[in-house]
Order: C-alpha cells, then sequence, then structure tokens
C-alpha cells in the first residue's frame, strides 16, 4: 500500500471566503474535484499535530512542545526541569495605520552564522536568569525560568494577517507579550546583521509541555520542517517507506514569481492522476480546517458537482 500525505499550510481560504461575494481568488478546478469526490472531516487546524498522529503519535492537549523538542534534538537540557522551551521565529512586522502585520513574505530565515551571533549577543545583552536564547542550526529556541501555560500561534499561518488577536494567550501570556516587544525594541535597536529580509522581532511559540506519546512508525519526511524532524530524533520508532508526508507551501510559488492559480497544477493535478492510475492507493490532504481522504476508486463519482474550494474548504 502506498500512501501519500499532503499539509497545505497556507491556502488563503478565510480570505477567499470573505471576499468571494466582492472578488474571489480563481477557480482551482483539480484541487475542487478531489474535495467533491473525497471523504471530508473536520481537522485541527495545527498540520503538525496532524502529521504526528499520521505516524502514530499522539500530542497532549494545547501547544505541542516544539520549542522543547527542538531543544532536546539539539542537546540542550535545562537545569530546571520546570522550565519552558519556545521556538523563537525571526520575523519582520509591518506597522500600517490601525494594524501591525506580519511580512507577507512569511517569517525570515536566518542562517546557522546568523543565529549563532544572534544568541550570543542575547546572553551578552540579557544576562540569562529569566530566559536565555540559543542557536540550534539556522533556528532559534528560547529558554524561559519556570512553567508557563500559554496558548500561541505559529507564524507561518500570519504571512501578512494582523497579529493582533494572534498574540500569546492564557495564564502567563502578559510576561510573554512582554517579552516579545521587547525583543522588538532591541532588535529595532541594531537588527541582524547579513539577512535576506529585515528582522525586527522574535515570535515565541510553541511552548507546550506536554510528552508525546505512542509507538512510532514514521512515514519518510519530504518536508524540511525542524519540528517534525525534532521529533523523529527524539522519538525514532521505525519507519514506513510505502507512506510519505509532504507540505505545501502557497509562499514557495508565489515567490517564484507564479500566479497562485499554478498552485492546482504543481499540487492537486498530479496527485489526481496518480490516484487515477493507481500509483497511489490512498492519500490525505490537510486544508486547515478539514482533512480529505482520498482513494482511486473515489474518481467515479462524477455526479458530485465541484464547488469553489474557498466553500468547502472554510
Amino acid at each position: 500500500m502506498t500512501s501519500f500525505y499532503a499539509a497545505v499550510t497556507d491556502l488563503p481560504v478565510p480570505e477567499a471566503a470573505d471576499s468571494a461575494a466582492v472578488a474571489p481568488l480563481p477557480r482551482l478546478p483539480a484541487l475542487e474535484r478531489l474535495l467533491a469526490r473525497g471523504e471530508r472531516q473536520p481537522a485541527t487546524p495545527d498540520w503538525r499535530r496532524w502529521a504526528l498522529a499520521t505516524a502514530g503519535l499522539a500530542a497532549p492537549p494545547g501547544d505541542l512542545p516544539l520549542g522543547r523538542l527542538l531543544a532536546v534534538a539539539h542537546g540542550l537540557h535545562s537545569t530546571a526541569p520546570d522550565d519552558t522551551w519556545l521556538a523563537a521565529t525571526p520575523v519582520h512586522l509591518v506597522a500600517g495605520l490601525t494594524r501591525v502585520q506580519l511580512d507577507p513574505a512569511g517569517p525570515v530565515a536566518l542562517g546557522a552564522t546568523a543565529a549563532a551571533e544572534l544568541a550570543a549577543r542575547f546572553a551578552a545583552e540579557w544576562g540569562g536568569e529569566t530566559c536565555a536564547l540559543h542557536a540550534t542550526g539556522p533556528h532559534l529556541v528560547l529558554r524561559h525560568r519556570g512553567a508557563l501555560e500559554l496558548a500561541t500561534v505559529d507564524p507561518e499561518l500570519l504571512a501578512g494577517r494582523d497579529i493582533a488577536a494572534a498574540l500569546p494567550s492564557g495564564r502567563d501570556a502578559g510576561p510573554i507579550t512582554r517579552l516579545m516587544t521587547e525583543l522588538q525594541m532591541w532588535l529595532h535597536a541594531r537588527p541582524p546583521a547579513a539577512t535576506r529580509r529585515p528582522v525586527n522581532g522574535l515570535w515565541l511559540w510553541g511552548a507546550g509541555r506536554g510528552a508525546l506519546n505512542g509507538a512510532p512508525r514514521w512515514p519518510v519526511l519530504e518536508c524540511a520542517d525542524p519540528y517534525l524532524g525534532a521529533a523523529l530524533h527524539c522519538h525514532p520508532g521505525t519507519a514506513d517507506r510505502s507512506a510519505r508526508i509532504v507540505r505545501w507551501h502557497a509562499l514557495d510559488v508565489l515567490g517564484r514569481g507564479e500566479p497562485f492559480v499554478s498552485v492546482d497544477a504543481a499540487w492537486f493535478a498530479p496527485l489526481g492522476r496518480a490516484l487515477a492510475t493507481g500509483e497511489l492507493d490512498r492519500a490525505e490532504l490537510h486544508l486547515g480546517a478539514i482533512t480529505c481522504r482520498l482513494w482511486p476508486r473515489q474518481r467515479f463519482r462524477v455526479w458530485v458537482r465541484p464547488r469553489p474550494w474557498w466553500e468547502i474548504a472554510a
């Protein structure tokens, strides 16, 4: 059995649904056929939780422990077991007249050298009694003293969006939100050098503390996600070479100067063909609010009329 799992992390479903009456986005016929004929179910919007479940790992409610996983995978440990680890993602925040939004190009990628330099500068200028910043290759994690209860949002889901409703929430949100503001002022005074895009903030998220549980059987990870890679390192289990997990990112397509509609030919049309020819026995799409399970036989459901993708996926 050959299985295929794909997470489409930034398909602009809410924006398309809101603007449909005025100027909807282009139709995506291949995606719409798959959604119309497949088996749709409500899903958690956290695609990594879905990916971990496909590998056989159950995560506790709330934030995934992504900061902790990344720290442990890179040999970082705290002398106080109750400390909280958070992912610290470099971002470029854009201030408008009425809102602050994350750059539409998404988070800023640092090289390993730039990340190490920023972590060293943090250690020299912030002291490290309450929190410490560490580089894990090109990525950053922040250790905060004490057990924090937080709900946070993946910054990749915020590209081009107002950040006000996505700031940390929960019992200990206040100190972390203030810390993020202080980090903005720190980086504004002296931004990291040698970055392709400006960095004026560190987005803190992934503060979960609970452990992942299960006996994982990992599909091949065809996505360069450091947090899934860290989960695989910490919970290696066994390998399932007959299945693959990929992540499709619209920003990758748009960043090449291609129109949005090209995602249909790049992703969904080949998936439909692979199911039709028997190359795949099954597939599953994660589209934020829903998952869609697909089998080859469903192509014969020709009586099901496709609807605009933003209506089905909303």
